[in-house]
């Protein structure tokens, strides 16, 4: 874009930046960000600022964090589901545009659609050379940026399937109601071994304290069903249990008394009011045992509905 505009200045708003913090210059801004707070995104609609928005293939976008960090698919997850979560708003903004990595065209076609958003136009000459020079005069966009940026690993059907699950309803970002969203075992950490995922099955002898934790992932602004599901072993005799949900603040309780074998679910309503920080599922049993075993199935959220105060606004 500079080619085009020599002035342009680049700037990097970080979560907790807002559009006056970059200042209130005349010069063309091309404003840049991974994790849009809302005031942010809020801030840029009043302004009626031209955003855009890249959204990767779910599956392909957590295989590329895994393998740059170095790190575990859930731990993969916590970015790519940050940024889904604070994508939604620029995407379905009446200024706003989504490049997708199955979006048809070729490249220089789709260089000359993203720089006419912003109301720059190039002939097909410019547009072909430019994707030339930085190697991205390939077919399709998927095709360059396989070839930009190679993939040296793959996600087996496992780690697949718990990417759909987490993020699956959250890819149509235009959409205004996310879809469901489920957050199974495999996402949570042990509360006696942290940083490691637990087993099917956990002992709960000992003291009272946190069995299961995590995932810090997020979930879109709004009020959401949340449906906990959990196993208990035949002895598990009589023993009380808490869920809570954890952002800033305590977003849902529920409680349980295992009184007997078998898998049960809970049902509570959470109501999420910051998006761009991250949610803490902690199950806990409430007094110590002498025998029994637990399992946690998962977490699901459903019927989302709008904020009670972006609700009372419209």
């Amino acid at each position: 874009m500079r080619r085009l505009l020599p002035e342009l200045s680049v700037l990097h708003a970080d979560r907790n930046d807002s559009v006056a913090d970059l200042g209130t210059r005349q010069a063309p801004r091309l404003i840049l960000s991974q994790f849009p707070n809302p005031d942010f995104a809020r801030s840029c609609e009043k302004r009626n600022i031209r955003t855009l928005v890249f959204a990767d293939d779910i599956v392909e976008a957590v295989r590329h964090v895994r393998q740059a960090h170095r790190i575990s698919t859930s731990q993969a997850l916590r970015p790519v589901c940050a940024g889904l979560v604070l994508a939604r708003p620029f995407a379905a903004a009446a200024q706003g545009l989504v490049i997708r990595r199955d979006m048809a065209g070729t490249a220089p076609e789709i260089l000359a659609v993203l720089l006419g958003h912003f109301g720059l136009n190039l002939s097909r000459e410019q547009a072909r050379e430019i994707c030339r020079q930085i190697g991205a005069d390939h077919p399709s966009l998927r095709e360059a940026l396989h070839r930009l940026v190679p993939a040296e690993s793959v996600l087996d059907e496992g780690d697949a399937a718990l990417v759909a699950q987490v993020l699956g309803g959250l890819q149509d970002l235009q959409h205004g109601s996310p879809g469901a969203v489920s957050w199974p075992r495999q996402c949570f950490l042990m509360g006696d071994r942290p940083d490691t995922m637990p087993p099917v099955a956990l002992a709960v002898t000992g003291r009272a304290r946190i069995i299961y934790y995590g995932p810090y992932y997020h979930l879109p602004r709004g009020s959401w069903a949340a449906r906990m599901s959990v196993g208990f072993s035949q002895d598990i005799r009589g023993m009380p249990f808490s869920i809570e949900v954890h952002s800033t603040e305590l977003l849902g309780k529920a409680r349980i008394l295992a009184e007997r074998g078998g898998i049960f679910s809970l049902e509570f309503d959470i109501v999420v009011a910051v998006p761009h920080e991250p949610i803490e599922v902690r199950v806990m049993n409430e007094q110590g045992a002498i025998e029994g075993h637990m399992g946690l199935v998962g977490i699901d959220f459903t019927q989302w509905r709008p904020h009670p105060a972006d609700a009372a606004q419209a």
